[in-house]
């Protein structure tokens, strides 16, 4: 070959040559042509340019920059392209390596004695190659891509003509891999964005200027029920219409994805109903983004992302319904009337007028009792069949359930108190008549309070609050009374709340004392015991009376606090007189329904226990009512304490149910004649009658009798005449203070 220099770059012949070859390949190139095919071309055709029997080789760098592969060598044995497939580049790695490596041409003219070729020449030498000249060829960055090499069978160097021909021919061959490259990584960015797209489980439309679905991936065609290709198809004929939230059509040009389109402006986070071609209807959210190609302000497609959000929509309206429902009678709930009747109070203003709007506040009387005795499950279904006469009584009314056994009636657009009687009585027939519930008949009643906009209330709060108050005042009035609220209710109320407050500052702050009414033998008039009644004077209200503040004390359940302050407060100062004072006296207290829970036992054991007092000193008062109320939960009680030696007496006996059953069912060792009866001897026949009567049955059952209320010389004579054992009353003494009575006790 020739090595003189050229005095230009190619001859003109070989220039026609190689530009015949390079425009070859450029269109190779641009015909998309496999990288492998190409390369096998370049090498042939450098082969043909270069003659002389020279073989030619392109090696591509891999990807961790250090491995080289054989790209092409149409002409080497294939041994020797399977020796070198895989080799490391370096500063002495053969041509190629090196050249790779130090990013320059690099020419062995022997193979046999440059020492670059030390590792290798083992390798090419018995296949005859002994000359080797390489140029690596790179992308626009400076990256090497590879090295294209000329294999001689003979040492020889390039001439100048020839290096630059390997110098265009690498340039090709660099063009060409990183064209490749980037089509590789543009192919391999696109299917992997083909793959995102596919398994998202958000739908994804690209739609046109013209409404075509120009790309959809399989979520929206699951979501949009279409079956075969969506992408080619208008829109319009797969949602034949889109609905607002509250189920309003939408205009095609209010579409969320044609206003994005008309005002290249993303329209994010709306809310649609899709009314599909098959009449279901499907509920997304979705974005909207319009495409915008650079340069333009027009968008000509816009890409539509969507969730079908069915299922969350349904979970949502289902957690309102049970936001606002009674879970087991299916009613309106609590939460629901404060958000009803502050939508009505708030529709009214100074030009509509005030709000019409009444409240019947209902508490059901009994319903406890049936809970209590019958189990929970009749308890619930007895509920919903209150709620079923309820619903029918309320009519168009709104009927909810705010409390265990508490309901409402909101009556709006309507302030006409007859009405509302009207309305009230027919709620009372209707719990009045007995419920069926598995084969049990129930009885129950009710108390109803009524409060009316605006007189009474011009808010939810205190509508509700006064309803509220009025109720309280029909429930002591007895069961199946309703009352309206009054300003004079209010002011009840009011002094009830504050009694309420100042008693439970009182029995925190031990304010709270005992009086001790001297009981006194019949026969011989000697004090041999007392009743502990409870006295307090308020700091705020001053001295209250007991029948104000004890049925105070038992609605708020501060009885039971206050009952124990006075068990554990009589029953030290009874074994204190017993030790110093009186062996033998005997010690009165009365027990509040509301004490008759299942620590009560054990709370007056522990009693007597810290006190020392003997049980038998001890005699604990209840009424006729407990005893008749709650049979299955008092008897068991009323035994364990008497097995304690404790004694039980039935205060203001004769006033209740005066049942000679129950007298024999229970354990009970005293009767306490009422004072009602006590204050007609021996003047009127019928309390005669009565007292002489309950002192033979008390004594033929082996019970004392004790009479309350004593104030003449001849009701006292007469209580003795016929048996009475015990008398208690002003003739005798006033409730005395405790210094008082220990005076009395030791002056006897």
């Amino acid at each position: 070959m020739n090595t003189e220099p050229q005095s230009s770059r190619y001859s003109i012949g070989l220039a026609a040559e190689v530009l015949a070859s390079e425009q070859s390949v450029l269109r190779l190139i641009t015909r998309n042509t496999p990288l492998p095919e190409l390369l096998v071309e370049v090498c042939r055709r450098a082969e043909t340019l270069l003659g002389d029997g020279a073989s030619c080789t392109i090696l591509l760098l891999d990807t961790d920059g250090v491995h080289v592969r054989v790209g092409a060598a149409p002409s080497l044995p294939a041994q020797y392209s399977a020796a070198i497939d895989g080799a490391t580049i370096g500063p002495a790695a053969g041509s190629c390596g090196t050249a790779m490596y130090e990013r320059r041409m690099v020419a062995v003219e022997d193979i046999e004695t440059d020492p670059l070729w030390a590792d290798y020449r083992a390798i090419a030498l018995p296949l005859g190659l002994r000359a080797c000249w390489s140029v690596p060829f790179l992308d626009d960055a400076g990256i090497v891509l590879g090295a294209f090499a000329v294999y001689h069978h003979w040492p020889c160097r390039p001439s100048d003509e020839e290096t630059a021909l390997l110098r265009d021919i690498g340039n090709s061959v660099g063009l060409a891999v990183h064209q490749d490259r980037i089509a590789r990584q543009l192919a391999h960015s696109e299917e992997h964005h083909r793959l995102v797209v596919n398994s998202l489980s958000e739908g994804i439309l690209v739609i046109s200027r013209e409404g075509v679905v120009i790309a959809s991936n399989p979520s929206a065609n699951r979501m949009m029920r279409v079956k075969g290709e969506l992408v080619g198809r208008r829109l319009s004929t797969v949602i034949l219409r889109k609905l607002r939230e509250d189920g309003t059509p939408i205009e095609p040009r209010d579409w969320p994805s044609r206003r994005a389109l008309e005002t290249a402006t993303p329209m994010l986070d709306y809310t649609v109903g899709f009314g599909l071609a098959d009449g279901d209807i499907i509920w997304v959210r979705g974005n909207a983004v319009p495409i915008v190609r650079p340069g333009e302000t027009r968008a000509d497609s816009v890409l539509v992302s969507f969730n079908d959000i069915g299922p969350v929509r349904e979970a949502q309206q289902q957690l309102r319904y049970m936001a606002t429902r009674d879970a087991l009678t299916g009613l309106y709930n609590r939460r629901w009337l404060g958000d009803r009747m502050r939508e009505l109070f708030g529709v009214h203003d100074a030009a509509t007028g005030p709000a019409r709007v009444a409240i019947l506040f209902i508490d059901l009387v009994g319903f406890k009792k049936v809970n209590d005795t019958a189990g929970h499950d009749a308890g619930d279904a007895l509920l919903r069949s209150v709620a079923a006469r309820l619903s029918a009584c309320a009519g168009r009314y709104a009927l909810t359930r705010v409390g265990g056994d508490e309901f409402v009636i909101l009556v709006d657009d309507c302030d006409d108190p007859e009405r509302l009687a009207v309305l009230a009585r027919e709620v009372i027939d209707a719990i009045a008549k007995p419920f069926a519930i598995a084969n049990n008949e129930y009885w129950l009643g009710v108390s109803i309070g009524i409060s009316v906009a605006p007189r009474d209330g011009d808010d939810a709060v205190t509508l509700m609050r006064n309803a509220d108050s009025a109720m309280y005042d029909a429930k002591q009035r007895g069961r199946n009374h309703f009352t309206f609220f009054t300003a004079q209710l209010n002011l009840r109320l009011q002094r009830r709340f504050a009694i309420e407050q100042s008693l439970r500052r009182a029995l925190a702050s031990d304010m709270l004392r005992l009086a001790y009414q001297p009981v006194v033998d019949a026969r011989s008039g000697r004090t041999v015991g007392a009743e502990a009644l409870l006295r307090w004077t308020s700091p705020e209200l001053g001295p209250m009376s007991p029948a104000e503040f004890i049925p105070v004390a038992e609605d708020t359940g501060l009885i039971v606090g206050i009952g124990q302050w006075v068990l554990e407060t009589a029953c030290r100062q009874a074994a204190e007189w017993r030790r110093t004072i009186a062996p033998d006296l005997m010690l009165a207290v009365n027990l509040s329904p509301r004490q008759f829970h299942e620590g009560l036992v054990e709370s007056v054991g522990r009693c007597l226990a810290q006190t020392r007092l003997d049980p038998s000193a001890l005699e604990l008062e209840i009424t006729e009512g407990v005893l008749m109320n709650d049979t299955d939960t008092v008897l068991p009680m009323l035994e364990a304490l008497t097995d304690m030696n404790v004694r039980i007496s039935v205060d203001d006996f004769g006033t209740g149910y005066s049942s000679l059953a129950y007298l024999k069912r229970f354990p009970l060792h005293n009767l306490k004649v009422d004072r009602s009866f006590v204050s007609g001897v021996p003047d009127h026949h019928d309390s005669v009658a009565i007292t002489q009567a309950v002192v033979a049955m008390a004594h033929s059952l082996g019970m004392k009798v004790t009479a309350e209320g004593v104030e003449t010389q001849a009701q006292s004579w007469f209580l003795q005449q016929i048996g009475c054992d015990m008398q208690q009353g002003y003739l005798f003494s006033r409730p005395l203070e405790a210094s008082d009575y220990a005076r009395r006790l030791g002056a006897a």
